[in-house]
């Protein structure tokens, strides 16, 4: 399986689809290849790409930016302890647990532990230490060869073009991401007593199951397990342990002036590693993820750095070594069979995080610039990754790679511009030692001007590059702490919450077609191998022409603050009795993300209209109605209260989160509900309330409803503390009273002797309304009975404060010509603005049958429920507040000749021409 295959089969492991794949296999002038890296074309069909306008004349480039920026990706990656309060306000530590993994979720065996349980545990708590490190891509997995890959990579761009970071302000913080890498790299090796190595932690997480989280590492779900994979004697790695010696190696090259005692400490671990990868041979499984085909390449890539590290040939014989009969030996008979026959490569491939033969041959290059062999691999694999644009030295050699139109190099359809750039440093580094090839340099330059925006998409394909100026860049990486999900959908939110600056992302296909989408990740992921070789492509641009560019100041930008903490409220339900408040308490938590355990929110209320009463507190109960926590098979909100708050009837209800981990958002729904006066009424007026002030049926932040942290207050504004009750708005003159009469029909006595109706009358107005100084109308026909008598069978404030007297009409109308006054005795008490009286049955009883089917105010369809009834009348101070009278009944022939009905408007029971034409509609005053 060559590297394409192994792309494709990690990507489809990732994303669990499956994906066709198309190999070329290139023979080169019939030699025989057992290793052949294959031009690839991309797997999906692009559609036509439709230029930008102008895309050819952009002219933005500024290489200084480019590496500044490209280092940044990598402080988007760190993994561990010690990520809270760096360069990125936007991310903190995350997978601490790495500190402390059991030995039951590692690959040790138990003879193994038990054998070597000293060195791995000394501390004696059965876990070992392999945190750190950096996360693989836009996931939150450790993988063992991109990640030792991208640190050798990052190691070489460093060694290379030190001097390009240091004039460009960039040196100091390249050595603390080396550094991070190595750190990692020095604290997963256990060695024995003698130096050896005897356990390498390679990898830690499960793909699998860490890529279907979608959200940041600061949130990782604890459900989610991060076992250990090591290489040992009993499971070799000696592809990943290689690949680590190389980066360890660099290491010392790179600190040996600045931190001598550091670097000999890498370089004595890099040299333990590369001795164990040399004796236990054999892959590192790393999940199906990652997976290598054979180790040569990066047992070859640690010897040449060893050789520069110590001078010693025996590491470059390790390469090169030759039988007696010619044959190969070394390292490099997995693609050169003989030094007497074909002894050259033709290699087709790019310097991966699979395939270092093309940093092996260039640095062999530069260490023996005398070799011709190694000279003229890797000049050849340059020249033919430039698509001609550098020439072969054979005039008669015309193997290159296809360009795309737009004159782009695309290696491989998934992620092209990873390897794109690292043919660029491939190039580059081949130019430092070989000046006389600026056609490398050139090219190399063209391609990154190609990244930085001079492409047919009009964009660059580097994250954050050009936002100083206002130019467009790729948005919408395939990463989920720069995307900042909280809803784990890569759809949600549409707009990235942060820029991941300077991440290369996968860039276009061999169309020059790419889809700026999250989902995308074959055009949009990006990953820490993307970025390896670019920083050391840009690096070396900028030394060879970003002369007077300079980087951004003030870098990185100050995201815009906002409120991390804070309530939104809505009212579910208001009855005359209670109020039903659903709050939504968020953690919206950014900068960096995370869980907070001491939330809490206060419900502040009033209770002068039950004081007024002669109510206490103790007439207000509450009851939780829904607790998102318990959804969540989570720990229920806890709720203290009543507290009083001040001597004017202010009271709150304080909700308590604490102890449980809290982000995004939790609702929370509960009821406030006012018990009945010794009358049986009901006075509870929410319009008093300091959090109830604003709130609506729909979701909206209030700042009434404080949200504290620990015990301080963090959002919103506490009540304010009153010196007096509240006092009622109980003149009508100055807001005028509203009530409303809903009805229901009784059953039909068998004597037919009894009307029974039921009323029960609701304030729908703003002001509270006196019992007494109302009457309510029910409009009947006697039937020729001579004694009406009116009896209320039940009040929840007393029958005996209900009273009911019948009178005769002067004026008859149809349906009607008595109507029975129901009133109330001055003790009944008031109505308060959303209150009712509740059910009031009454019964009409009488010596002679009544025939109810033509009465004004029956309605036998209205038997089971209360309903509204606009032939019953209601009266406030004799002030006509409710129905229609039946004086004032439609008279169909009454017209005033364009169809208008006239009506007894003005109240003298007659409809003549005073009266206005109305509409044929309802008429409440």
């Amino acid at each position: 399986m060559n590297s394409i295959q192994k792309e494709r089969k990690r990507r489809f492991i990732k994303s669990r689809r499956r994906i066709s794949i198309l190999l070329i296999v290139i023979l080169i002038t019939g030699q025989f290849f057992t290793l052949n890296k294959a031009l690839a074309e991309n797997a999906s069909v692009s559609p036509a790409v439709s230029a930008a306008d102008g895309w050819e004349n952009y002219d933005y480039f500024n290489f200084a930016e480019a590496l500044q920026k490209s280092i940044y990706f990598y402080d988007a990656e760190k993994c561990g302890p010690g990520v809270s309060g760096g360069r990125l306000e936007w991310r903190g530590d995350c997978h601490t647990g790495d500190s402390k993994i059991p030995f039951a979720d590692t690959s040790l065996s138990s003879d193994f532990i038990k054998k070597y349980n000293n060195l791995l545990d000394p501390d004696g708590d059965g876990a070992v230490d392999v945190h750190g490190g950096f996360h693989d891509a836009g996931d939150h997995v450790r993988f063992g060869l991109p990640q030792s890959y991208a640190a050798g990579t990052l190691g070489w761009g460093f060694y290379e073009f030190r001097d390009a970071f240091k004039e460009s302000g960039q040196e100091k913080h390249m050595i603390e991401i080396l550094r991070h890498f190595t750190d990692t790299f020095l604290r997963c090796s256990f060695l024995d007593e003698q130096g050896n190595l005897i356990a390498f932690c390679y990898m830690v997480g499960e793909g699998d199951l860490d890529h279907s989280y979608w959200g940041p590492p600061e949130l990782y779900p604890e459900s989610i397990p991060r076992p250990a994979d090591f290489a040992t004697a009993e499971t070799p790695g000696s592809d990943v342990c290689a690949s680590v010696a190389a980066a360890l190696a660099l290491s010392y090259l790179n600190f040996k002036d600045s931190d001598p005692q550091y670097a000999q400490r890498c370089l004595a671990v890099a040299k333990a590693q590369y001795d164990f990868a040399k004796k236990y041979r054999g892959l590192a499984t790393g999940d199906g993820y990652y997976t290598s085909d054979y180790d040569e390449d990066e047992l070859s890539w640690a010897a040449v750095w060893l050789y520069a590290c110590t001078g010693n040939m025996d590491y470059i014989r390790e390469i090169d070594s030759v039988s007696s009969d010619g044959m190969y030996t070394g390292y490099i008979k997995r693609i050169i069979p003989d030094n007497y026959n074909t002894n050259t490569w033709n290699n087709s491939w790019v310097h991966c995080w699979d395939a270092v033969w093309g940093g092996v041959f260039l640095e062999l290059n530069a260490l023996f610039p005398e070799d011709e062999r190694f000279d003229f691999i890797a000049r050849w694999n340059v020249e033919y990754l430039s698509g001609g644009a550098a020439k072969h030295k054979d005039p008669d050699d015309n193997n290159y790679i296809k360009a795309s139109p737009a004159g782009y190099t695309m290696i491989n359809g998934w992620g092209s511009a990873r390897y794109n750039a690292a043919a660029q440093l491939s190039a580059l580094v081949y130019m430092k030692y070989h000046p006389e090839r600026t056609d490398f340099g050139d090219w190399a330059k063209s391609q990154m001007e190609y990244l930085m925006g001079r492409n047919p998409m009009g964009y660059s394909y580097i994250v954050g590059y050009g936002y100083e100026q206002g130019l467009p860049f790729a948005k919408h990486p395939h990463h989920r702490a720069a995307h900042g999900s909280k809803t784990l959908s890569m759809n949600d939110p549409v707009e990235h919450r942060h820029i991941l600056w300077g991440a290369l992302v996968g860039g276009p296909d061999a169309s020059d077609y790419h889809k700026d989408e999250t989902t995308e990740y074959a055009y949009n992921e990006v990953a820490v191998d993307y970025n390896a070789a670019f920083v050391g492509a840009c690096a070396a641009l900028y030394k060879y022409y970003g002369e007077g560019q300079q980087s951004i100041p003030n870098f990185p930008h100050e995201e815009a603050k906002t409120d991390d903490y804070y309530c939104e409220a809505r009212v579910e339900r208001e009855t005359e009795s209670s109020s039903q408040i659903v709050l939504r308490l968020h953690n919206e938590s950014s900068q960096p993300p995370h869980y907070e355990t001491g939330m809490k929110v206060r419900y502040f209320f009033n209770i002068s209209e039950l004081l007024q009463w002669d109510q206490s507190i103790n007439d207000v109960e509450l009851s939780i109605a829904y607790d998102e926590q318990v959804s969540l098979q989570d720990l229920p909100v806890t709720y203290k209260g009543p507290v009083k708050w001040d001597d004017a009837g202010t009271y709150y209800y304080e909700f308590d989160w604490s102890g449980r981990k809290i982000y995004g958002d939790r609702e929370l729904q509960f009821i406030l509900t006012a018990k009945q006066d010794p009358s049986y009424m009901t006075h509870w007026d929410p319009t008093n309330d300091w959090s109830r002030k604003n709130v609506t049926d729909t979701y909206a932040v209030t700042n009434n409803v404080p949200v504290y942290m620990d015990e301080v207050l963090a959002f919103g504004e506490e009540a304010p503390k009153l010196d007096s009750p509240i006092p009622p708005i109980d003149d009508p003159g100055t807001a005028p009273a509203s009530i409303q009469v809903l009805y229901r029909c009784g059953t039909m006595d068998s004597a037919e002797n009894t009307i029974r109706s039921a009323i029960n009358i609701k304030n729908t107005g703003t002001v509270p309304v006196n019992l007494s100084d109302i009457k309510v109308r029910y409009w009947f026909t006697n039937d020729g009975s001579g004694q009406n008598v009116f009896i209320c069978e039940y009040a929840a404030f007393g029958t005996e404060k209900v009273t009911g007297n019948l009178f005769s009409m002067d004026n008859p109308v149809t349906g009607a010509d008595t109507y029975c006054e129901i009133a109330f005795t001055n003790d009944a008490g008031k109505l308060a603005p959303g209150g009712s009286t509740a059910a009031i049955p009454f019964r009409i009883e009488s010596i002679s049958a009544y025939d109810q089917t033509n009465d004004y105010s029956f309605d036998s369809t209205m038997s089971s429920e209360f309903g509204d009834n606009n032939k019953i009348t209601a009266y406030v101070k004799d002030d006509h507040k409710y129905g229609i009278e039946p004086y004032n009944q439609f008279i169909p022939d009454e017209t005033d000749g364009s169809g208008n009905v006239r009506a007894d408007d003005n109240g003298d029971k007659t409809v003549n021409a005073i009266d206005p034409a109305l509409k044929y509609t309802i008429l409440t005053q």
